[in-house]
């Protein structure tokens, strides 16, 4: 983009300042079920009402931005800024944009930035800043944990507010253009398959789910875990990830879903099925 493109109106900087401090907030709603997808749809809430003058719409798109979402803090406001960008588009396309691939590129992002945004910030400048805080603190300097918060927060912040401003006018340069020429249809589907690229992902490395069931059968040992890895690995998280998936679609309460998780997983162990 030129300097030019780049340039925001007096609005738009005050939707950008708005936005940045808003986001800070980001992961206090954060929980086991839409992760920071509550504080996501929080940080841009005031912006959708500028967006959206029908109030059933703005509902709509708030209920939309509270989906499962979950990507590294500092990168989160590129996504925003393309979000609001895509739902200016869609107030102003009489119902003619597809609001799928709002959801869509959103879960398709989130995957990509939370690499990025972790391997930087907390594999690589936590580190750095950690290194040159160090030796000041252990000496009894106050200017160690000065210099960690400086080195560590300073980038992140400055990514925090310019990831917004690009994000946002990237956003509104491409997402017309694309939609008029059918380029969107295949931006959610691709952004579509990369979100359920991460999602099963995510189901394998966070749902810790296996089963310590051994036996001898016929003077041979039995692991029933080897005999379901040599089926597919992490079957047994991917089940339990799509259960749940299948009961919240029946409209099953989650804290239902949570008790039952429980106490399965204690009759489980007893059993000596998994443990």
């Amino acid at each position: 983009m030129s300097k030019s493109e780049f340039k925001l109106s007096r609005y738009e900087k005050k939707m950008m300042r708005t936005l940045f401090w808003r986001q800070n907030f980001l992961m206090t709603g954060i929980n086991y079920i839409r992760m920071q997808g509550m504080g996501y749809a929080w940080t841009i809430k005031p912006l959708l009402k500028k967006i959206y003058k029908n109030e059933e719409e703005y509902y709509e798109a708030l209920k939309r931005n509270s989906m499962f979402f979950n990507t590294t803090p500092q990168m989160v406001t590129f996504i925003m800024g393309l979000t609001l960008s895509m739902e200016e588009e869609n107030a102003n396309s009489n119902g003619e944009f597809d609001t799928d691939s709002i959801n869509a590129v959103k879960v398709g992002l989130m995957g990509p930035f939370a690499g990025l945004g972790d391997s930087f910030f907390s594999g690589t400048l936590r580190i750095i800043a950690t290194g040159i805080g160090l030796g000041l603190a252990q000496a009894g300097n106050i200017l160690g944990p000065i210099l960690f918060l400086l080195v560590y927060n300073i980038p992140g912040f400055f990514i925090r507010y310019y990831g917004g401003v690009l994000g946002y006018k990237l956003g509104s340069k491409y997402i017309r253009e694309a939609t008029e020429s059918g380029l969107i249809q295949s931006i959610t589907k691709a952004a579509s398959i990369m979100g359920l690229m991460m999602i099963g992902s995510m189901s394998y490395q966070m749902v810790k789910f296996s089963t310590t069931f051994e036996a001898t059968i016929g003077g041979t040992d039995f692991e029933l875990q080897k005999v379901l890895d040599s089926i597919m690995i992490g079957v047994l998280p991917l089940s339990a990830v799509l259960v749940c998936f299948i009961l919240l679609s029946k409209r099953v309460k989650p804290m239902y879903i949570l008790f039952g998780i429980i106490i399965l997983g204690l009759v489980l162990t007893l059993l000596g099925v998994c443990g």
